[in-house]
């Protein structure tokens, strides 16, 4: 579960107890960590088309 989809299910922060709004920091910063999977996807094929591409 992402920030986003964790904030979109949970609705308003200003009622959230203290462990949701801790869950939501950990969730935040795995997020920014990890970086969004398309995105992270996208690099990986690019680093391995590079490593394949033949030496010029």
């Amino acid at each position: 579960m992402t920030a986003t989809e964790f904030r979109q299910t949970h609705g308003d922060m200003s009622t959230w107890s203290t462990a949701d709004h801790e869950t939501y920091e950990v969730l935040r910063d795995n997020d920014q960590h990890l970086g969004t999977p398309q995105a992270t996807a996208q690099q990986s094929a690019e680093r391995l088309r590079n490593l394949l591409a033949p030496a010029a």
